[in-house]
């Protein structure tokens, strides 16, 4: 139904007094929330903005239509080491409930892997003009396991290597080079490799791991770009130490990279 005359006459002139939702509810529900922005923009009336915190609510109450298991991360395996690696690299969280891993839009397929790990049901968001795809949801449980396991907030700069069983440590270290690593091919058939990150308490905590387990020997600290690089030879210790265990999550773009060098 279209809006009343009268409510109308109430819109124009107290437009400003309540945001969408509450002006559905004045009206009991008689008009959506399309409706009612439509008619107000037309007529050049604004309306009351949400606030961070009435957005972050309906942000959650959104997320939780759909299913979770919210004890993931409870429980140590492989998989779930590389998860929670995954998002140390690509994830964040906020607001006290909110759990986040962005990743480029051509390698969403992790994402859908990620999101059957966790049983998450719901929609992976894909930004067009990104290029980028997101797993979003709400779930207090899983953002405090984050916050035990050695996760923070606003963690670029400041995260520390979490402790990890030495038994699940390649595949924790797979899914942060998943999302913060790279390979890349030089002159000669050769390959080489980096990790980033902006905290050094990660970055050389692992740089040591790689030395102790994999048995790197060299690397190169990158201040410039927060990065340890490391040459052909590392690299293919690197690559047998990630993938030793035949693991079921990895970037195949990655993995197939190191594949013709790894076991030499």
């Amino acid at each position: 139904m279209s809006i009343l005359p009268e409510h109308k006459e109430i819109l124009l002139s107290q437009s400003e007094s309540k945001t969408l939702p509450e002006w559905v509810e004045f009206f009991n529900n008689q008009y959506t929330k399309k409706q009612i922005y439509s008619f107000c923009y037309h007529q050049g009336k604004a309306i009351k903005k949400l606030s961070d915190e009435e957005k972050s609510k309906i942000q959650s109450q959104n997320a939780r239509k759909w299913n979770i298991n919210q004890d993931y991360f409870k429980t140590w395996s492989h998989n779930m080491a590389y998860v929670f690696g995954f998002w140390c690299a690509d994830g964040c969280i906020y607001g006290g409930k909110m759990f986040d891993i962005t990743q480029s839009k051509k390698d969403k397929y992790i994402l859908k892997k990620i999101a059957q790990e966790l049983e998450y049901d719901g929609n992976l968001i894909d930004y067009v003009d990104r290029q980028a795809s997101r797993i979003n949801f709400s779930c207090v449980v899983i953002y405090k396991d984050i916050l035990t396991l050695g996760g923070v907030e606003n963690k670029s700069k400041i995260l520390k290597f979490p402790k990890i069983p030495e038994e699940y440590l390649p595949d924790f270290i797979r899914g942060y080079f998943d999302g913060d690593g790279s390979v890349y091919e030089v002159k000669g058939n050769r390959i080489n490799t980096a990790f980033t990150s902006a905290s050094e308490d990660f970055l050389f905590p692992l740089w040591n791991i790689l030395k102790e387990k994999a048995g790197v020997e060299g690397g190169s600290y990158d201040k410039v770009h927060y990065s340890v690089r490391f040459g052909l030879k590392d690299s293919i210790k690197i690559g047998n130490y990630m993938y030793k265990n035949n693991p079921e999550l990895f970037l195949e773009r990655k993995r197939n990279k190191f594949s013709k060098h790894m076991n030499e």
